[in-house]
């Protein structure tokens, strides 16, 4: 039986002078460089996946398939390893943990039941789902001796994620099929047999692998009682896509605003100039065959509707295509594209006066991503799109677009078009907590985490301590649009216990580079919360992470709604060039003002910088890996000025070595 205890009592056999001394040797253990001082991280080792993430008996519950427990979601004890028993011959992949309080599945009452991939080396034989017993909260479990409890013969099926459906009284497991993008749901009345129910696919990011599914209900803010179904879907190798709509018991049904948002891209700001639906349109001239006619969609994913402009399975075909003039009167035009990356010969172009002012390639894939060019300072000229391709290869020789859109919001990010859960590049694998508790105990309020990685570089990043950590927890709900519902995220309440002495300022005119004089944190682990009134300044924002010529760029641009993070000169740690080249990226999200200001809330922690935007509406996660000479912050903005209508701050105190609850394992 769990049990938590104070250090101020004894701790079975342990006395409260061991208990500080334990403390001491955490605190000096977990200083390491580039240690997170309030995101939780294991002493050593990997971590991944968050899984099994369940509330019961008072404790929040965290595995990968590590353990450690806290009691408000900011304070950890980490456990012995929980998993025994299994042959030895499959990795435990991730999964979930439900608690069993009614004994349906005969292992006892409120029993700990741990479900999971069996993944066996090399991808060799089909992945199948398991389960492991604890019938001592959850500290240990133990291999059931009739696994697989699921096996449906593919080597790719993962990440079962189970949880209890009221309506019907029966349990639910959303698991995916990764390499066809595609999550089917199960039920069962015992946890040991499963019947399916149905499948979920083709929609949203519709590329590389589909991991850790979710599927729960989540409160409508400002609609009391109200709450819709969400599914979060990781699409490798870093992001979350995620989709609204309702959930009968056996199938989710996305509502029809979010299929038309992301099936058709109804309701994106602007004028859309073509969708290409009707073919070649009168509007553009091609010449030879490479733009005769759109290719077939097995040639391509994630492109709107049915058709677009291009041939990407015909590498061989070579030509252009040329749209009528028009006059820019907008501050972007925007497109996603697909195709080959080589500038000289395959390319769209803007032209302007016969001479080419914009151009942009693909990414050598056929998966279409929304790219677009800043033309504010071509408006009132008249100007023609032309889309080339002069290679004749079988090597990402075609290039295609799609959805080419006059807006005053540049969409220059890059991603596919789908709802994505964050825009930094290290968020991956988000789960919720589930509540088995008293029901009252945390309301509706939906608690998530996820691992900040990407596996572009995770295997590389410089800790010495092991791989990975975990974002700061976040409350989840949803917020209506005229697009539909979308998700908002924000730091939990219980992270307010770590702030240390405020300081603030207000009313502060922006202009040029200048440090931020009311705050100089001594280290890395920081909050801020900031609101800007934008100016006359073209840009402008914060240099966090500065020193030994360092920086970690956050700006803003006003006219185009356009949030970048840029660390491409961020981090001390430049002698993998492998790891330097797949690190040094610039993110980018659309963030429209709320009310003529920008509210920016930042957490940066050693090694990362998490930033909700507007109350939550669009987040960035990355992690940074800077020197620890690089706490400087400046304000900044160009060609003009802005406003700091308020900032606070605080430096955080650390999570390691504080006295907090403890599990008497005895």
């Amino acid at each position: 039986m769990l049990r938590r205890l104070m250090v101020a009592f004894t701790l079975g056999v342990l006395t409260t002078s061991t208990v500080v001394a334990k403390e001491n040797l955490l605190r000096d253990t977990m200083q390491e460089k580039y240690r997170p001082q309030y995101h939780f991280s294991p002493k050593n080792g990997w971590i991944g996946d968050p899984d099994g993430l369940v509330f019961t008996k008072g404790l929040f519950h965290l595995y990968w398939w590590g353990h450690a427990v806290s009691p408000d979601l900011v304070h950890w004890q980490e456990l012995p390893y929980p998993m025994k028993g299994g042959d030895g011959t499959f990795s435990y992949f991730s999964g979930s943990v439900v608690v069993d309080k009614h004994n349906t599945g005969g292992f006892g009452e409120n029993s700990m039941l741990a479900f999971y991939t069996k993944h066996f080396p090399g991808d060799s034989l089909p992945e199948t789902q398991a389960v492991s017993i604890s019938r001592d909260g959850g500290l240990s479990y133990h291999y059931y001796e009739n696994n697989p409890v699921l096996d449906i013969g593919k080597i790719f099926f993962r990440d079962p994620q189970v949880f209890w459906h009221t309506p019907d009284q029966r349990w639910k497991m959303v698991v995916s099929l990764p390499d066809v993008q595609e999550i089917h749901i199960y039920e069962s009345d015992d946890l040991k047999q499963w019947r399916f129910c149905s499948a979920f696919g083709g929609l949203g990011a519709q590329n590389s692998f589909w991991e850790c599914p979710d599927l729960f209900e989540i409160p409508v803010l400002g609609e009391s009682g109200h709450k819709k179904w969400v599914m979060l879907i990781g699409r490798g190798p870093n992001r979350v896509q995620y989709f609204v709509g309702d959930f009968d018991g056996q199938t989710f049904t996305p509502d029809s605003l979010i299929v038309n948002y992301l099936q058709h891209g109804s309701g994106l700001q602007g004028v859309l100039y073509d969708d290409f639906e009707k073919g070649i349109s009168a509007k553009w001239k091609a010449s030879d065959r490479a733009f005769q006619s759109r290719s077939s969609p097995v040639a391509a994913t994630d492109f709107l509707g049915e058709k677009y402009l291009g041939d990407l399975s015909n590498g061989l075909a070579t030509g252009y295509v040329t749209s009528e003039p028009f006059t820019i009167s907008h501050g972007a035009i925007n497109f996603l594209i697909a195709g080959g990356r080589r500038v000289d010969s395959l390319s769209v172009n803007l032209i302007v006066d016969d001479q080419v002012v914009r151009s942009t390639t693909g990414d050598n894939t056929s998966v279409f991503k929304w790219n677009g060019w800043d033309v504010r300072d071509l408006a009132g000229k008249v100007g023609h799109i032309e889309v080339v391709d002069l290679v004749n290869d079988t090597s990402h020789a075609a290039i295609a677009i799609d959805h080419v859109l006059f807006s005053d919001q540049l969409m220059s990010h890059q991603l596919e078009h789908a709802l994505w859960l964050d825009y930094g590049n290290d968020y991956y694998a988000t789960r919720i907590w589930r509540n088995y508790d008293d029901p009252q105990r945390f309301g509706d309020t939906v608690f998530a985490i996820g691992w900040m990685g990407n596996w572009e570089y995770a295997r590389k990043a410089p800790s010495s301590w092991g791989r990975g950590f975990q974002s700061i927890p976040r409350t989840m709900a949803l917020k209506r649009y005229p697009t539909g519902y979308r998700i908002v995220q924000r730091p939990i309440n219980q992270l307010k216990q770590l702030r240390q002495a405020v300081h603030r300022t207000n009313n502060v005119i922006v202009e040029g580079v200048k440090p931020l004089e009311v705050f100089q944190p001594t280290r890395n682990t920081y909050e801020m919360e900031v609101e800007f009134r934008p100016g006359s300044a073209a840009k402008f924002g914060f240099n966090l992470l500065v020193g030994d010529g360092r920086k970690l760029v956050l700006t803003y641009d006003p006219k185009l709604s356009m949030m970048c993070l840029d660390r491409t000169n961020c981090t001390d740690f430049i002698s993998d060039q492998q790891f330097t080249k797949a690190f040094a990226k610039t993110m980018y999200a659309p963030v429209d003002l709320l009310n003529n200001t920008l509210k920016l809330h930042i957490f940066v922690d050693q090694a990362s910088v998490e930033i909700f935007t507007n109350d939550g509406e669009v987040v960035f996660s990355a992690v940074t890996y800077p020197g620890e000479n690089q706490t400087g912050i400046e304000l900044f903005a160009e060609g003009g000025s802005a406003e700091i209508v308020s900032l606070t701050a605080w430096e955080m105190k650390s999570i390691w070595g504080e006295p907090q609850a403890y599990v008497d394992l005895q």
